[in-house]
């Protein structure tokens, strides 16, 4: 792994000398922090089977836009190669890209000031983002609403062959919870398509957020950036709170507030929060069915979305109305 690596850095620097740290998460791409002549950067090898020339162009796009906004938390940028491209193709198809490196450590979410400084970059994010755009004709991502095209090797029909015959345990109930959550998506999704779309990250969660001096510094990961729609990003990181509080009402309340300060949502979209917070799980788990495809184990985070998705549509429909008050108090326009 260390001479592909090396391989890509051989695109932006004559013969360097090189030293190589691991990066302690990351399961679709391989990244390594790498110290050149005195400067560190981040290198990342791309998955091949999710990682295209034309979704390549569309994060290096969106990077360079929110590296030259106003937007109050750094980005990484993408350095061009000596022959001036933005990313390098090692022989057998791979894409590999060099960026800036960001200074800091994962931040903590484990109170109300943490949690509304979480919702203060989230809806900062949105908020810029809703500014970004591309030529229609361009590749613009794919969105999680269209789950089945997330990962080439996990279409309807490999999805059902995994659940019908999972490779590792997964109990009957959970299978046919998932079946069901599936099936009601595909009934209401020409609904959920009607709903204000934009840009989304898809995917500001902790470990790609950082922190210096317990502020929040940096958004990292935009390898799952797309045109999708817009309420998707406040469902995904408003369930990120839940589960990191343990379903904490106070903890929900205080990441609204911090959202609220740049950016509002509108009733119909606040209708659709569990639905679209159901498509989130969805799509990470038909994601993890094609990791398991190309061969990776992927048992325990699969098991841990999975946990996840029906702990927090159980909480959904115990505290929907209480938390339907909240957003309609706070987030609407």
């Amino acid at each position: 792994m260390r001479d592909r690596i090396e391989a890509v850095i051989r695109c932006y620097f004559d013969h360097p000398a090189v030293d190589m740290d691991d990066v302690p998460f990351g399961l679709t791409n391989v990244t390594r922090i790498v110290t050149v002549g005195g400067q560190r950067y981040v290198v990342r090898l791309y998955n091949r089977h999710t990682k295209s020339a034309a979704r390549m162009a569309l994060e290096i796009d969106m990077t360079s836009y929110l590296d030259q906004s106003s937007l109050s938390v750094g980005v990484p940028v993408f350095l061009r190669t000596r022959e001036g491209g933005y990313y390098a193709e090692l022989p057998d198809g791979t894409l590999g890209a060099m960026t800036t490196f960001l200074e800091g450590t994962v931040p903590a979410i484990a109170d109300a000031d943490q949690a509304e400084a979480y919702g203060r970059v989230v809806g900062e994010m949105v908020r810029m983002l809703g500014s970004f755009s591309v030529d229609e004709r361009r590749h613009t991502g794919v969105s999680f609403l269209d789950w089945a095209a997330l990962h080439p090797l996990a279409n309807h029909d490999t999805a059902e062959r995994f659940l019908n015959d999972p490779p590792f345990a997964i109990a009957p109930d959970a299978v046919a919870f998932y079946r069901n959550a599936v099936t009601g998506l595909v009934n209401k999704k020409e609904q959920l398509l009607r709903l204000p779309r934009q840009f989304v990250h898809h995917d500001i969660l902790i470990f790609n957020l950082l922190a210096v001096d317990n502020r929040i510094s940096g958004v990292l990961d935009f390898d799952l950036a797309s045109l999708d729609v817009r309420m998707m990003e406040f469902s995904i990181s408003l369930n990120h709170v839940l589960q990191l509080s343990g379903g904490s009402m106070a903890m929900a309340e205080a990441f609204v507030k911090g959202y609220a300060a740049f950016h509002s949502l509108t009733e119909l979209e606040l209708d659709q929060l569990q639905a679209l917070t159901q498509a989130y799980h969805v799509a990470v788990l038909h994601f993890y069915i094609g990791q398991h495809h190309a061969g990776q184990d992927v048992e325990q985070p699969f098991g841990y979305i999975l946990e996840q998705f029906m702990t927090r549509d159980a909480w959904l429909d115990l505290h929907g109305t209480e938390l339907r008050k909240l957003l309609s108090s706070c987030v609407v326009q």
